[in-house]
């Protein structure tokens, strides 16, 4: 393996990753010799089947459920973390939830529930990991985004806000750590190929396709070609990119 690939004796933690993007970001992790700590809402099957993958792959694993937006959950992933593996070296904050309903539809508990999710759980992991990451001298943190963020969604309102507050968050981020050694940077999925929730992806992974196939690339994402993404960001190869973003997304930003 090249070296500047490699993550050896390196923890991180990925929020929502017991499925899509999340797990093929821990997998990607777990083969370059990373610890890994999966993060899983509410279905423990799917994380501890993610833990066992990781774990065939040569990876210590931990796994922590609960909601990401959720001081508590985030306290504990702290302390169970430190515990096991001294302290996190990189987090990739990728929980998330999705919306389908116009502004009229949308009730002010949608709106903080998906500010939170988005916005505030990004929050608490910066002020949860990056005090060690300060001392340690080194630390690198990733945002999923999304397109919303920059275009704005009528049947997405808060999604929307939330991931324009992410974009902002990692710049302000970013100006103020860069002298500890910490990188922050944004990922930027499009259309991916996923496991798709009926009930807030109407028409499932045929519309997500006929929305890809507008892109210049004319296919959906793969999870893990996002996975990729993220291991450039964290590696030493991109020790000069911070406030920035990649785009793993087919054109898509570039098309609305």
């Amino acid at each position: 393996m090249e070296a500047a690939l490699d993550f050896t004796g390196k923890t991180v933690l990925v929020t929502g990753s017991g499925r899509n993007i999340g797990k093929a970001i821990i997998l990607e992790f777990a083969q370059r010799g990373a610890n890994v700590i999966i993060n899983s809402r509410s279905i423990v099957e799917e994380a501890e089947g993610v833990a066992k993958e990781a774990q065939a792959l040569g990876a210590k694993t931990l796994v922590v459920m609960g909601e990401a937006a959720s001081l508590e959950t985030v306290d504990e992933m702290k302390r169970r973390a430190e515990e096991t593996f001294g302290r996190v070296d990189i987090y990739v904050s990728n929980a998330a939830r999705r919306l389908s309903k116009t502004f009229f539809e949308t009730t002010n508990e949608d709106w903080h529930a998906y500010l939170n999710q988005q916005l505030t759980a990004s929050w608490y992991l910066a002020k949860a990991f990056v005090p060690g990451m300060k001392e340690a001298g080194w630390g690198r943190i990733v945002h999923v985004n999304g397109n919303d963020g920059l275009h704005g969604g009528w049947t997405r309102i808060p999604h929307s806000t939330a991931k324009g507050g992410l974009r902002t968050l990692t710049k302000s981020l970013a100006a103020g750590l860069s002298e500890y050694g910490i990188t922050v940077n944004d990922l930027y999925p499009g259309f991916v190929d996923t496991t798709r929730d009926l009930t807030t992806h109407p028409g499932g992974r045929e519309a997500s396709l006929a929305r890809a196939m507008q892109t210049p690339l004319k296919r959906h994402s793969t999870v893990e070609e996002l996975a990729w993404g993220c291991i450039f960001l964290c590696s030493p190869r991109s020790a000069a990119i911070t406030g920035s973003a990649i785009y793993v997304d087919g054109g898509a930003s570039m098309t609305g």
